[in-house]
């Protein structure tokens, strides 16, 4: 019989979370954080939120009580550079609009950021930002196109 892994225990203080999870049910009953086993959401691999993880996310950062762990370590962090490409994306996308929404290599990597993204999360999915994105890639293949046709290719 195969052994069970060790799972740790910590004393949990409700009196540290954040005020929106003191007034939680769970603040009435939950004395010690264990160590929570889950498969990543990405890649499949197993994972653990262990005990420390959680009393410093609920306890230090004040994250929600309710919050889970969907993503392992090498994801999350994967999600986070790809959330970072995706903000300048859109804050390039603030700075130059004009110039930018005929820009097919701007745009194909913006959309493929947003496809990526989905692969990440079971949420957060931007359909307006890629309709958007998909109807200016075809006005660009359109006008390269028409351009084609005037110089006689």
């Amino acid at each position: 019989m195969p052994a069970r892994p060790l799972i740790n225990k910590i004393k949990a203080d409700p009196k540290k979370w954040s005020e929106k999870s003191q007034c939680s049910v769970a603040a009435s009953f939950k004395f010690e954080y264990t160590d929570i086993q889950y498969r990543c959401w990405h890649c499949q691999t197993e994972a653990v939120f262990s005990a420390l993880d959680q009393k410093h996310t609920f306890e230090i950062k004040k994250a929600s009580i309710n919050q889970r762990r969907i993503l392992c370590e090498t994801c999350w962090s994967q999600s986070l550079h790809l959330a970072a490409e995706l903000n300048e994306c859109v804050v390039k996308w603030d700075e130059s609009k004009c110039s930018l929404k005929i820009d097919e290599i701007f745009l194909s990597y913006w959309l493929q950021l947003l496809v990526e993204q989905e692969t990440y999360v079971p949420y957060r999915r931007d359909s307006a930002r890629k309709n958007m994105l998909r109807k200016l890639l075809r006005i660009v293949a359109l006008s390269i196109k028409t351009d084609d046709v005037k110089d006689g290719f």
